[in-house]
């Protein structure tokens, strides 16, 4: 007799797993979550605060989510309009390395910096507000990477189109 018709005649009891969650249980996980996201937040808004600042712009902005990333493309020299691309699965991935290569860019600093603010983002965002990085304007992100000038005549804002060229 095999066990699906020892169960049919009743031999065998029903095997059933009823799970119930507690009510305090659920409410805690979800307060812990909401925390969680407003601690986030507050950490991600003081991190892009201080590279607002450097760039003009208002430093509440930078902790009104999704605006704030608008106006970190705006800073970084891109079209405030690839936001769209942050809701698009892969699409974000690229869009998030653009940005990371072009606020190493309008910052002055080279590829090391670019591949931190790909892999560690709000480490690298207070390192730039907060550090000595100068923000040299969206102009900057026309040079190559790491050969924005820094200051002087030959600052950001009078890039020759072939100054680069050989």
């Amino acid at each position: 007799m095999t066990a699906t018709s020892a169960l049919a005649l009743g031999m065998l009891p029903a095997m059933t797993t009823t799970t119930t969650t507690d009510p305090a249980y659920a409410a805690g996980a979800a307060i812990g979550g909401l925390l969680g996201l407003v601690i986030a937040l507050l950490i991600t808004g003081f991190a892009l605060r201080g590279m607002f600042k450097k760039a003009g712009e208002p430093g509440w902005a930078a902790f009104v989510p999704l605006y704030n990333i608008i106006v970190l493309l705006r800073i970084s020299g891109l079209s405030p309009w690839l936001v769209l691309l942050s809701f698009i699965p892969i699409a974000n991935v690229v869009l998030f390395v653009l940005l990371a290569i072009n606020l190493a860019k309008v910052f002055g600093k080279g590829a090391g910096t670019a591949i931190l603010i790909f892999f560690f983002a709000v480490i690298m965002y207070f390192v730039l507000s907060y550090g000595s990085a100068r923000y040299l304007g969206r102009e900057a992100a026309r040079h190559p990477l790491g050969q924005a000038p820094q200051q002087g005549p030959g600052a950001a804002g009078s890039y020759k189109a072939d100054q680069y060229q050989s």
